[in-house]
This record gives C-alpha cells, sequence and structure tokens, in this order.
C-alpha cells in the first residue's frame, strides 16, 4: 500500500512538473529585453504586422528582467498582446508606447561617477583654466597685455579743464618699445590670419564619398560590404549586401530603387516577377532581422546570406523571358 502510494505521488510529480517549469516567470536580461522591444518598435513603425506579432509573443513570456546592478525588475506585456487582439490593430500607437518604454529604460551611455570626475580633470588640466599647459606664445602675450594694463592706468573721472591740456602725456622709451613690439606681433597675426582665409576661399578639392554614405551603385555595395566583412563588422556587411542586391535590380531595370520606399514596398514592386520576388523576399527577412532587429548572424548563416544575395544576381543574369 505505501508503495502505490509513493508511486502515484511520483506520476502527479511527473506529469505536472511541465506545468509547474512553464508557471515560472521568464527571466532575461536588460540587453535581450531592450533588443525585443527595439526590434518590436522597428517592426510596428514599418507597418510589418507578422513581426510584431512573433515578437510579442516572445516578449510576452518574459516576467522578470534583471538589472546592471543584480535587481530584478517586473514586466508585463500584456496590454501588447491585448492591441494585438483586435481586428485591426493600431500600430502607429503600439510604436509609441514601445518608444515610451524604450526610453524608460536606463539609457546604455552613462557613466560612472569615477568616470566622470576622469573626464572633469582632464579638461580642467588643460588651457585656459589650466596655465602650466599654455604655449610660450600665449603667456608673452598675457604678460604683455598685463603690463601695459600696468603701465597706462585708467585716468580718474574729473571734469576736464578749459583750454589745452597742462601737462601732455610723454611716451618714454620703454613704452615706445612694448608699442613697437606689440604692433609687430599684431602685424604677423594679421598676416597669418590672411594667409588662412586665403587657403579658405580656394576651390574646394572633390573627395571620394566617405565609408558612411549610401552606395549609388551596385560595385560600390560590395566594396563597402567586402571591407566591413574583413573587419568583422557583419551588421553593416549585411546592409551593404542587401543595398547591392537593390542596386542590382535597379542597374538591370527590373526594380527602380527608391530610398524612400520601405523594403515590403520594394518586394511589392516585383509581384509581376515572382522568381526575382521569392529570391529577394529571404534577403530583406535577414535584413530586418539584422539591422533593425539587432540579432546577432554568426559565419554560417552570412555565407548562406551571401548565396542568397548571389542567387538573386545569377537569376537576373539569365534572359528576360525565364523571369516571367
Amino acid at each position: 500500500m505505501r508503495f502505490r502510494r509513493l508511486l502515484i505521488i511520483f506520476f502527479a510529480i511527473w506529469w505536472g512538473w511541465p506545468a509547474l517549469v512553464a508557471a515560472q516567470p521568464a527571466e532575461v536580461s536588460l540587453a535581450d529585453y531592450d533588443r525585443l522591444l527595439r526590434a518590436a518598435h522597428a517592426a510596428a513603425q514599418r507597418g510589418d504586422l507578422l513581426d510584431v506579432q512573433v515578437l510579442a509573443g516572445e516578449l510576452a513570456t518574459i516576467k522578470q528582467v534583471r538589472m546592471p546592478d543584480g535587481q530584478l525588475a517586473h514586466v508585463d506585456q500584456s496590454w501588447l498582446t491585448t492591441a494585438l487582439a483586435s481586428s485591426a490593430p493600431d500600430l502607429p500607437a503600439i510604436a509609441a508606447r514601445l518608444g515610451a518604454l524604450i526610453d524608460a529604460l536606463a539609457p546604455p551611455g552613462v557613466v560612472s561617477p569615477e568616470v566622470a570626475l576622469r573626464q572633469w580633470q582632464a579638461v580642467y588640466n588643460e588651457p585656459p583654466f589650466n596655465r602650466a599647459g599654455e604655449g610660450w606664445l600665449t603667456r608673452f602675450l598675457n604678460w604683455l597685455f598685463d603690463l601695459l594694463d600696468q603701465l597706462t592706468p585708467n585716468p580718474p573721472d574729473v571734469p576736464a579743464p578749459d583750454g589745452p591740456p597742462a601737462n601732455p602725456v610723454v611716451f618714454t622709451p620703454l613704452v615706445w618699445t612694448i608699442l613697437g613690439i606689440a604692433a609687430a606681433l599684431i602685424v604677423g597675426l594679421l598676416f597669418f590670419w590672411v594667409r588662412g582665409v586665403r587657403r579658405t576661399l580656394r576651390a574646394p578639392v572633390k573627395t571620394p564619398v566617405a565609408d558612411g554614405d549610401d552606395p549609388v551603385t551596385y560595385s560600390e555595395a560590395q566594396r563597402l560590404a567586402a571591407e566591413a566583412r574583413r573587419v568583422g563588422d557583419r551588421r553593416s556587411a549585411v546592409r551593404y549586401l542587401y543595398l547591392a542586391a537593390l542596386l542590382w535590380l535597379d542597374e538591370q531595370g527590373l526594380l527602380g530603387y527608391e530610398r524612400s520606399l520601405t523594403n515590403r514596398e520594394h518586394l511589392h514592386r516585383l509581384q509581376n516577377q515572382p522568381p526575382v520576388r521569392d529570391l529577394l523576399a529571404p534577403v530583406v527577412a535577414t535584413f530586418d532581422a539584422v539591422w533593425y532587429g539587432f540579432q546577432p548572424i554568426d559565419d554560417q548563416a552570412f555565407a548562406r546570406y551571401e548565396q542568397q544575395v548571389a542567387a538573386v544576381q545569377s537569376l537576373t543574369k539569365q534572359p528576360a523571358g525565364t523571369l516571367s
């Protein structure tokens, strides 16, 4: 009889353990929670209801967030589930509330008091606060102006007498020497200032496009993607490869690339070319997840992404009749 009771208790615990585990609140770090909020916010801003619903499912499982100091903060995303349950979810309102939640999180760039003190000391030890760090020319000019101020004190406020002054000002040789040095310094400063102005007014030299600007050709986008891949910045490489695919289709006359259009709008423009649209769709999905959702991408996933972009280029190289 006792063995039978133990067996019943064992099976009860065995069958009830998954429900007990599921009832425990899910815990994530502040960085993971912030990443999910930003991904959902970006999806809501671009009107992607499907991505918002998927990310809302992940957010709904989070009940606790571990803060950087080790404390646990309780969170509740039931409002998001309720908002998405309606027949026509208000994505702009959802994006606004997600943005408010992101703003309420502690900014990652806040420095500690010790770091702030070191930064303040570094500024305080530089001129004009620290005179020891000034150059010899600055110290000489300060001394010269102080000396001139002492030699020419402000006269007292007295009524001017009638007629010519009785005692005209007499300049001593020392005063003339100081004035000559000051005039030479002023002429030298004017010379350097005029030369700098002339250099500024020269015709500007055209410089190549900076790496941070968006490429305008397929080859330029491929070059920027290779450079980002070489330095280990796979997130930027994903973006440049995505732009390379769009610019390639634009150069082939298959898709008019416009920066003002969203990714989904570009796909919608290819509705009359299903083969190209089907190949570009996974490229768009990976780009959205990595660039807007801040999802990491390993070497194997990045290699598959490169193959997807190459497949778009390979298919569109075929005769136009095979793309219908």
